[in-house]
């Protein structure tokens, strides 16, 4: 793996062995990625010319918006490949998150979990009865009546909070933070005494982090990214940050996991919106390419993500 001209290159090598025959197209002695030029010919020959940076830079902006696949698809690679292309000062300001969740862990994991249990009422039974689920199935209930007016009501922007919800979503709490949860293997309150008892690799249904947070807050920082209305982000957030108060108060989660499923979800859910406005736009500089990857040594395929 890789960086050439801009792009994150994950070369699938196939045949990968030195003395290996170079497969159709013209010698190459800079060993440099090839591109097809004019693609697979009828008899089969391809056309190849050399991928530099300027031939990257000066591809076609797209004239009209893409399509809705094309836009999940850069979203996937976008959001997931992020940490092939962060510098040092993304990965400083990773571990000054980091360092926060596990100070909130030290400072309030066991303390709000001995307050939530010792001080439950029926006030608070109902409320947190009633706001839990939008960290699961209510929220995919908002995010189809977003889709459901968007598609009946010829509403643009109904019609883009759900799109970007849904991918959101499926990303923050269907991809990041489940492999979090077996990676880490916290477990959870209510099945141990110590908020440092982790055993990783060890399942899915884990503590660490929230999921029920991830997902209330992905879809929160949706709907408050494509609102200029205060008070809509003020709802969101607040009924998102219900969810997590709910889950502490249920002893299914330490205040620290809630505190990172909250940072995961706000992150993946403003990052999907910013992307997919420039997609929309036509303004991103984000392209994904496919394309046959060919040295006097080496035949394969690569996948080009130019970001």
């Amino acid at each position: 793996m890789r960086k050439i001209g801009g792009a994150l290159v994950l070369g699938a090598l196939l045949s990968a062995q030195a003395g290996a025959q170079p497969g159709p197209g013209p010698a190459n002695d800079d060993n440099r990625l090839l591109l097809p030029a004019e693609g697979v010919n009828l008899d089969g020959n391809l056309g190849l010319a050399p991928c530099s940076d300027e031939a990257l830079g000066q591809a076609p902006e797209a004239e009209s918006p893409p399509g809705i696949g094309t836009i999940a698809l850069k979203d996937t690679l976008a959001t997931l490949g992020a940490p092939l292309h962060w510098n040092g000062k993304n990965w400083l300001v990773l571990g000054g998150i980091a360092a926060g969740v596990a100070a909130v862990g030290f400072a309030f994991d066991i303390p709000m979990r001995d307050k939530t249990q010792e001080h439950q009422t029926s006030t608070l039974d109902e409320l947190t009865k009633v706001v839990e689920p939008f960290g699961a199935g209510y929220s995919w209930a908002v995010i189809g009546a977003y889709g459901i007016a968007g598609f009946a009501f010829h509403d643009p922007d109904a019609k883009d909070i759900f799109f970007d919800s849904a991918i959101a979503s499926l990303l923050a709490s269907g991809i990041i933070t489940p492999t979090l949860k077996f990676v880490i293997g916290r477990e959870r309150p209510n099945q141990s005494v110590s908020s440092t008892a982790f055993h990783p690799f060890s399942g899915s249904d884990n503590s660490f982090p929230s999921g029920h947070a991830t997902q209330a807050f992905a879809v929160a920082s949706v709907i408050s990214a494509h609102s200029d209305q205060v008070w809509v982000s003020v709802t969101a957030y607040t009924i998102a940050g219900l969810v997590g108060f709910a889950r502490i108060y249920h002893n299914a989660h330490w205040t620290s996991d809630v505190t990172a499923g909250a940072i995961i979800g706000t992150f993946v859910g403003r990052g999907v919106v910013a992307l997919n406005k420039k997609l929309r736009s036509g303004q991103s500089k984000v392209r994904v390419v496919f394309a046959p990857f060919v040295t006097d040594r080496v035949r394969g395929a690569s996948v080009l993500i130019a970001f």
